[in-house]
């Protein structure tokens, strides 16, 4: 996959007055992806630096890659994953958004599935590959995830913004970041026309991971919205209705596969993710996900 990846940049579109530089934060003490990034080398005409983070986690491979860019002196960093394709306009639409939208100090945008094997309907169909259409170019949110996003190097260079290693290993950790990047008043802006598109192989096209993928869903996400929250009633009525809803979809799971397995799978995800929401208001701190739930 991250061979693909940067494949993608080939194509990248590059303003002329635009410096781009390629880095690698392998987190991994045995450089398992030297080779590949070796191997790009020799096919692009941009500079790629490869650094290693031995401390395992995604906040400390995260934060090892915010340090190597302060070295680098770059004015602006481009976040992406491993397992993603730049569209070739993403840069440049993400620098449009700069020029037409004063207000933006954070640019993100829309990461898409991409299924790159072929998969059954009822996995590709899921609920859990289901992604919300609704935002629009140039509108204001306060949060952002690492797999899209744009923004200048002040953030961490004035405000020493680092990824908390609170979520080291559950993931959360963009979200809880860009949470405290609007609140200490960076404007956070949609935008539509920077794609970014996330590779799903059968790896994780498959009923085991898409189950865990819903518990993790429900877990971090609701963590995040309430690990701050003080009003007891306001988490009892939240505990409340994620019951309620555990409830009714438990009892119209074994009936639901009348109308097929996506339709089974879809409701069997809405009570794990439920699940993982319920544990979230009892348990109210990070798990170790990467490691408990999915194995890596």
């Amino acid at each position: 996959m991250l061979e693909k990846s940067l494949n993608s940049i080939k194509e990248l579109i590059i303003p002329q007055n635009i410096r781009v530089e390629i880095l690698v934060v392998d987190n991994d003490s045995e450089k398992s992806a030297e080779k590949t990034v070796e191997k790009i080398k020799q096919e692009l005409n941009i500079p790629i630096h490869y650094k290693i983070e031995i401390e395992r986690g995604i906040s400390n491979a995260r934060n090892k890659a915010l340090e190597e860019v302060l070295e680098l002196g770059a004015s602006h960093i481009l976040f992406f994953d491993d397992d993603e394709i730049l569209d070739r306009n993403c840069l440049i639409e993400h620098i449009n958004l700069y020029q037409n939208n004063k207000d933006t100090v954070i640019s993100t945008g829309p990461t898409i599935n991409k299924f790159i094997d072929k998969l059954p309907s009822y996995i590709t169909k899921h609920l859990v590959f289901k992604q919300k259409t609704s935002k629009r170019t140039g509108q204001i949110i306060d949060h952002s995830a690492c797999g899209n996003v744009f923004f200048p190097v002040s953030l961490i260079k004035d405000y020493n913004l680092r990824f908390s290693k609170e979520y080291t290993f559950m993931g959360g950790e963009d979200g809880d970041f860009f949470k405290r990047a609007f609140a200490l008043g960076f404007t956070i802006v949609w935008n539509n026309e920077a794609v970014i598109y996330e590779m799903i192989s059968k790896s994780r096209g498959n009923i085991n991971w898409i189950l865990k993928k819903c518990y993790y869903n429900g877990y971090a996400g609701t963590m995040l919205k309430i690990k701050n929250e003080k009003d007891n009633i306001k988490k009892f009525f939240i505990m409340s209705r994620q019951i309620c809803v555990l409830i009714i979809n438990s009892i119209i799971l074994i009936p639901s596969i009348i109308f097929g397995l996506t339709n089974f799978l879809n409701i069997l995800g809405i009570i794990i993710r439920t699940k993982g929401k319920i544990d979230a208001i009892i348990k109210t701190k990070p798990i170790d996900f990467y490691r408990n739930i999915y194995g890596e």
